[in-house]
């Protein structure tokens, strides 16, 4: 059992459990790095909780440093004409989108499941309304881009200048900074989405309050976080996609998630664990490459079998929330 080193300083810093606050906790996965104190840096498990974590991790004012110039944070779209419109059509299925076209509209139930295979945030959308839409931690906007498109009014918030600046080559207004620095009016948004943002979140519980201050109540945020319980990690370790180091911070179970969110004052439903379909198409096309068929699809099937045989869910937690009304309130009593 380890507990956090009080003498760890800038630019890398000792991290304490955000669900619990407590320092005290169990070696995980030993995540070497150049950088941090003695080369070391480990994910490490709550004594109290359970929840996983960075320890230690980069200061905010240094983690800037680790986003790549190529990162896709900030290449903008970079698909071609066809692809785009196939994107979409699949996007209005998932979201049931009635204002496209009457083939489109038919094919929409062929294609939902599809959709929830392969976006890991959908928002639902209804041809008569259009939602008002904060995205933190956009990137370059590519949700927003398509939320815009059809009728929603959309604003994002990203640390990286480089990726506001994607953003707003597409028009989009997005503003460099924290959630926080942002002082957006109470009860100003409809949905919130945080779509693998909220684990590189310095304070994700501070993060969820100023959501739920922001979303009107009744309204939803959508969550998409590695799944700290899911197979694939365990079966591959340290060498995981996911475990990113030292870009990501927390690594949340459904537990540890749903506990996070109705702290902050949301009603999260059921989560749901689910493998990018997409993700796992790219990912065994450049294993293939490099890899050859047999030891590519030996790597990607070992872990699928490990889901099926254990139960585990997918790589990526999926969490749809509904903003409850604050206390006090007639609803809310």
């Amino acid at each position: 059992m380890t507990s956090v080193q009080a003498a760890v300083t800038e630019p890398w810093e000792a991290s304490a459990c955000v669900v619990c606050g407590d320092t005290a906790a169990v070696p995980s996965l030993a995540v070497p790095h150049a950088e941090a104190p003695g080369g070391r840096s480990a994910i490490v498990r709550c004594r109290s909780c359970g929840l996983r974590r960075l320890d230690p991790r980069p200061a905010p004012s240094h983690i800037g440093r680790y986003y790549a110039a190529d990162h896709n944070a900030f290449v903008g779209r970079r698909r071609g004409a066809r692809t785009q419109a196939l994107w979409e059509l699949l996007r209005d299925a998932g979201s049931g989108w009635r204002g496209s076209s009457r083939t489109a509209r038919l094919l929409a139930p062929l294609l939902a499941p599809l959709a929830r295979h392969v976006f890991d945030v959908v928002v639902p959308l209804d041809a008569r309304t259009g939602p008002r839409v904060l995205e933190v931690g956009c990137g370059y906007g590519d949700l927003l881009v398509y939320l815009r498109s059809r009728g929603c009014a959309v604003l994002g918030i990203d640390l990286d200048a480089r990726a506001a600046a994607a953003g707003r080559a597409l028009g989009l207004d997005v503003r460099v900074g924290t959630l926080g620095a942002a002082a957006l009016p109470a009860a100003s948004v409809d949905v919130a989405v945080l779509c693998h943002s909220l684990e590189h979140v310095p304070d994700p519980k501070a993060e969820l309050r100023e959501l739920a201050r922001i979303v009107r109540p009744g309204g939803r945020l959508h969550i998409a976080v590695p799944n700290a319980d899911a197979a694939t990690w365990r079966a591959e370790g340290a060498a995981w996609e996911h475990v990113s180091p030292p870009l990501h911070f927390w690594f949340f179970d459904a537990a540890s998630l749903t506990r996070l969110l109705h702290d902050a004052g949301f009603q999260p439903r059921r989560p749901a664990a689910a493998t990018n379909a997409l993700r796992l198409a790219r990912r065994f096309a450049r294993e293939l490459r490099t890899l050859g068929p047999s030891l590519a699809a030996r790597r990607l099937l070992r872990p699928w079998w490990a889901r099926l045989t254990s139960g585990a869910g997918g790589d990526v937690l999926r969490v749809v929330a509904v903003r409850r009304p604050p206390a006090g309130s007639p609803s809310g009593s």
